[in-house]
């Protein structure tokens, strides 16, 4: 039986938090959701479920929530609440006066992690934006997916999608820079990460590398290196690989080009000074090479610690490189691209190279930004200068580099327009803040988890209850800007404007749904009696594993944008990256010096990003500390629990000291995303500290080619605080 938006009673929908899309199951009353829990008879996360997603009902009804639109009036922070009709009427004034005065080029973007998890809002925004001629995309991929990217661009034509380890087959995986037991997987959509890990082990082996003995690394095979020295090791095993004859040569020939060009490269590395950067001893690395190679199901896994270290874009690289190198494309066990229940998916992400930064001339990668470089944008005059931000769901102030020169960049804005749930540290600055819905609230798909896929699973939620206060859904939000701007329909596509016209216009979530049904699991409009639509799905809430669709994991060469269908494993991009890592110096504290530590960041199972900390169950066990390594906090005489003060030249932090010896030896870890002082009481009293302040803004914060922000593996001084 159907469950009305809004209905007393259970609810069977699933979280839209991370890539695992768990099911849930929500308990409503009286209008709103009283509790959440895992819906064990969803037949793809078969009752899991992490603790935020069971916690997400306390967003949707937090009384902190912004339920209303406001308006900035007076100092920093201070808001009145006004009517819709308003606000959007002096957005849409604002944004033409400076469109008409100053140009397109005066309009930014800033597009934060939660809005790729609403496809009314990804989808929208970007069309939106398309419409009124913005193409200034800041994000935070540049503070996790730009390498990875790149890598793609090169190896595969294109940045999307994303390639990711056949789990179900593998018997040997190895993970680089990704912490999947608290992620839930990031790049996949596996929402029984455990279980696929335990079943791997079970038959063979799973192997992490990482600085930090992780939650993922504990129960399986831990490798510890030193921070930003993944480029290094992969190098040397390839180079152990290339000189015992186990490359698949044969494989490389017939699938890519530039192979040769890359193993005269990889010659020239000393492969025992490589391992000797990692960390670790020479003959750990060429066995754990020759154990992957000789493996006849095996993959590498990267994450995002891959990503974000001086040489991201090169270690994103020789991730596709490597499997590349043993013919792991295409093979069972090995190395993938997911299933896709919407159609034939062709590589999409655009290129690299134009737009380039006002500023520093930075390339973008999938039309994405450096966001190092938009508090420059901002500030420096000239023509292009950013007068107005529209911001999708961010807080960059916590999430980007140099969070007080951003601050005050943001402060500088004409018009500054935050779709979101709170006033957070960087909208506390906008012009307007408008309500946007939680995923309570909202109908939707598991969008962009379907181009992810293990195993063809589909599943369609209607909104759990209605939105909370004067909460409107973005979509609605950008049809009315883009309707009071002259626009039929807030899309650049010709077709859109006539089908909105006509009143024929569906939302995105209605688009998708057209989609699905002229794919390969849908009922193509009745020609397919047993396929699927939204309005079928609607009778199996719990979401259905969709029956009679192949496994093409072999047609891999399909989701290759170069037009041979081949690998390209050089490119002069790369060349660049390949010589500055061979004239790079070791990072200091990792050289026998004992005045640097190297901060890195770390996950926590609790919190995602910026924006659960207001969540009192979240927060129960308090502010994050610094983890350090016996050895150093001994010739820093630190005890476990000091106050300690962690600096550099661009700021000092107080903070917990905690001392163990899950991390390597020269390494401090603090998680970013803390340090509240906005819209939300519990944030607010929960202490802990914004680690990015230690990072700068502008171009010599970036890594170029990919526009990285450089926010992880920072030199910092740790000392006890003072009493």
């Amino acid at each position: 039986m159907r469950v009305k938006t809004g209905q007393n009673g259970e609810h069977f929908t699933f979280c839209r938090i991370c890539e695992a899309f768990c099911g849930l199951v929500a308990e409503v009353a009286d209008g709103k959701v009283v509790a959440l829990r895992p819906d064990r008879s969803n037949p793809h996360s078969r009752g899991h479920v992490c603790v935020k997603g069971v916690n997400m009902h306390a967003v949707t009804h937090d009384p902190d929530r912004v339920t209303k639109p406001l308006k900035r009036k007076g100092n920093v922070g201070e808001f009145i609440e006004i009517e819709w009709e308003q606000a959007l009427d002096e957005i849409s004034d604002a944004l033409r006066s400076i469109m008409s005065e100053h140009g397109t080029e005066a309009v930014a973007s800033y597009l934060g992690n939660p809005t790729a998890f609403s496809t009314n809002a990804i989808m929208g925004f970007g069309e939106f934006l398309g419409a009124i001629g913005c193409r200034k995309f800041y994000g935070a991929a540049s503070q996790d997916t730009n390498a990875r990217m790149l890598g793609n661009y090169v190896v595969h034509g294109a940045p999307y999608p994303f390639n990711i380890p056949d789990l179900s087959r593998c018997d040997f995986l190895m993970i680089v820079g990704a912490n999947p037991l608290v992620s839930n997987g990031w790049g996949i959509c596996a929402p029984r990460m455990r279980h696929d890990l335990d079943a791997i082990a079970a038959r063979g082996r799973v192997v992490v590398v990482d600085p930090r003995r992780t939650e993922t690394a504990r129960p399986y095979e831990h490798v510890m290196v030193r921070p930003d020295s993944d480029a290094w090791l992969l190098l040397a095993m390839m180079r152990v690989i290339i000189d015992e004859g186990l490359a698949d040569t044969d494989w490389l020939a017939a699938h890519s080009e530039g192979w040769g060009e890359l193993f005269d490269a990889i010659a020239r590395i000393d492969p025992v000074a490589a391992a000797a950067r990692t960390g670790l001893a020479f003959d750990d690395v060429a066995a754990l090479a020759r154990d992957f190679a000789t493996s006849e199901r095996a993959a590498l896994y990267a994450g995002l610690g891959l990503c974000r270290g001086y040489h991201g874009a090169l270690g994103a690289f020789l991730y596709n490189a490597f499997n590349a190198l043993t013919g792991r494309y295409g093979r069972p066990g090995g190395t993938r691209f997911g299933l896709n229940l919407i159609g034939a998916v062709k590589p999409f992400g655009g290129g690299h190279g134009a737009p380039y930064t006002r500023i520093g001339h930075i390339p973008s990668i999938a039309g994405m930004l450096a966001t190092a470089m938009l508090p420059a944008d901002i500030e420096e005059p000239g023509e292009g200068r950013v007068r107005a931000l529209l911001m999708s769901a961010g807080n960059p102030v916590l999430s980007a580099p140099g969070g007080a020169v951003l601050e005050r960049a943001l402060s500088q804005l004409e018009l500054f327009v935050s779709f979101d749930f709170y006033v957070n540290e960087s909208n506390r600055l906008a012009t307007h803040i408008l309500p946007t819905p939680t995923f309570l609230e909202r109908a939707d798909w598991p969008f962009v988890g379907m181009g992810k896929l293990l195993q063809p699973f589909l599943q369609y939620t209607d909104a759990v209850i209605e939105p909370v206060g004067e909460v409107r859904d973005d979509y609605w939000i950008y049809c009315e800007i883009a309707r009071r701007l002259g626009l039929d329909a807030p899309s650049p596509s010709p077709e859109k404007q006539a089908a909105a016209r006509r009143g024929e216009l569906a939302d995105p979530v209605g688009q998708l749904d057209a989609a699905i049904r002229q794919g390969p699991a849908g009922d193509r409009y009745g020609d397919n009696p047993d396929g699927w639509s939204r309005d079928r799905l609607r009778d199996y809430p719990h979401g259905v594993m969709v029956e009679n669709i192949p496994d093409d994991f072999d047609k891999w060469q399909e989701r290759i944008a170069h037009a041979d269908g081949r690998l390209r494993l050089w490119h002069p991009l790369i060349a660049a990256e390949f010589d500055r890592l061979l004239a790079s110096a070791a990072p200091e504290g990792m050289a026998g010096d004992t005045a640097n530590l190297i901060l890195i960041g770390r996950r926590d199972i609790r919190s995602m990003n910026s924006w659960m900390h207001n969540v009192d169950k979240l927060v129960r066990a308090g502010a994050p500390t610094l983890l350090i390594h016996p050895d150093d906090a001994r010739a820093r005489r630190i005890e476990d629990g000091d106050q300690v003060t962690v600096s550099n030249a661009n700021g000092s932090l107080t903070l917990a000291a905690e001392i163990c010896n899950d991390i390597v030896a020269g390494t401090a870890s603090y998680p970013h995303g803390w340090g509240h002082r906005a819209g939300w009481n519990r944030a607010n009293r929960t202490g802990g500290a914004n680690a990015n302040l230690l990072a700068g803004a502008g171009a010599e914060w970036v890594e170029t080619v990919s526009g990285m922000s450089l926010i992880d593996c920072l030199p910092v001084r740790v000392e006890r605080a003072p009493a």
